[in-house]
């Protein structure tokens, strides 16, 4: 790789002070949540610190371990399960309000005087770091890296305010990341409290319209299977019906799909199959503009109308919801499998409004607010992929950014 005019390249450790954590011993955690934070690994997600449920030390110790005290532009990363799905477990602090200690196997950096702390930031985030972290980290139960890893990492470092002027340029695009998550966030915390209400107003005022239903008396199961024209699809908890080829790069079909249950624009599908906060199974309804055919352990059914669908999906797309439906209805096999029949599931009850004009109302404002999530976060995605493509052109100095005002650190 050229290295730019002016630019050089060094090994990571020389520009930093990397530490690691206190051997802190559980069984002398304090229960005083006035006392001192611990920060451990997992407090540590991708882009953010977790602070709500910290491990507590007693603050009489505090200042006995002032080598381990953590503070705002300080950079942390989780040494153990370094790489998981959601990314990279490195987090920049930006609020200490409460006294916080650095827990082992949590490693701390702080930038030396050559190194801006928005450019260290932005290097440990950028692709060629986590696919560096992918190819180091030690493969055992618990995978890991070593500080020493960190230090060796070979980066190119450009003089300091060039550092500053490409950290302030990314800034753009964090600031905009994360006002988009936070619409988002605030979207959906609106949605899941709309329905509480709702569902709770319709149990409690029966004069409305509303009215407690056996899934039976409104979802058909009308026992189509595949004519072998069909894709093959799987159920997420996020995107409904998904493509497996697409959505997990192959099919996990069996070679003869002849009994594969087919699914109708609009029918519902229930999956027996524990996924994170669906310990009991996933509820979806397609929106997939064709016929497309799932699992014969899928249940498919058509809903008297289509509103009342995006209703029950709605329904079940809280966790809470789901569990408090199905838990009296499921027997757990020795195995911890889940024993339901499609009849059983159509046996229980839900409060549901049968007014066809109310349904069309409820289905409108669910399905709006939905679409206002998709079309944020697809923006999201969109800046997150441009923001990723500029640090590889800013990081590696195929492009420049000029420096105008000369910066202290």
């Amino acid at each position: 790789m050229k290295i730019p005019d002016g630019w050089k390249l060094v090994a990571l450790g020389e520009h930093i002070d990397l530490l690691t954590g206190y051997p802190f011993k559980s069984e002398c955690y304090s229960e005083d949540e006035s006392d001192v934070r611990l920060l451990r690994g997992d407090n540590v997600i991708q882009g953010r610190i977790r602070w709500d449920d910290c491990k507590r030390w007693p603050s009489t110790e505090y200042q006995n371990l002032s080598r381990y005290h953590l503070h705002v532009g300080d950079f942390v990363i989780a040494m153990d399960r370094t790489w998981v799905n959601s990314g990279l477990k490195a987090s920049s602090i930006t609020e200490c309000d409460v006294p916080s200690l650095l827990v082992q196997r949590v490693a701390r950096i702080r930038c030396l005087d050559d190194l801006h702390n928005g450019y260290l930031s932005s290097l440990i985030r950028s692709h060629r770091f986590e696919q560096y972290v992918k190819g180091v980290q030690t493969e055992t139960a618990i995978p890991h890296i070593s500080p020493d890893q960190i230090r060796e990492l070979s980066v190119s470092l450009p003089p300091l305010p060039e550092q500053k002027a490409i950290a302030d340029t990314l800034s753009t695009w964090d600031a905009a990341i994360e006002m988009t998550e936070r619409l988002i966030a605030s979207k959906e915390r609106w949605i899941s409290g709309f329905g509480k209400q709702l569902f709770r107003r319709g149990r409690e005022n029966s004069s409305s319209g509303w009215k407690t239903v056996a899934l039976h008396e409104v979802l058909h199961e009308h026992g189509d299977v595949s004519t072998g024209n069909e894709s093959v699809y799987s159920v997420s908890v996020h995107k409904g019906l998904v493509d497996q080829i697409e959505h997990l790069g192959r099919s996990f079909a069996a070679a003869n799909t002849s009994n594969y249950n087919r699914v109708h624009f609009g029918d519902v599908v229930y999956t027996k199959s524990p996924t994170g906060d669906f310990p009991l199974g996933i509820f979806k309804q397609s929106t997939v503009d064709m016929d497309v055919i799932v699992s014969p352990l899928y249940g498919v059914f058509t809903p008297q109308t289509f509103e009342l669908g995006v209703i029950l999906d709605f329904f079940f797309s809280s966790p809470v919801n789901a569990k408090n439906y199905l838990n009296p209805l499921i027997q757990k096999g020795a195995k911890n499998t889940i024993n339901i029949t499609n009849t059983t599931f159509l046996r229980g009850q839900i409060c549901l409004p049968m007014d066809p004009g109310e349904q069309k109302k409820m289905c409108d404002l669910i399905q709006a607010t939905r679409d206002e999530i998709l079309t944020l976060q697809s923006i999201l995605d969109k800046l997150k992929l441009q923001k990723r493509g500029l640090m590889q052109k800013l990081l590696t100095g195929t492009w420049r950014v000029p420096v105008r005002n000369k910066v202290a650190t």
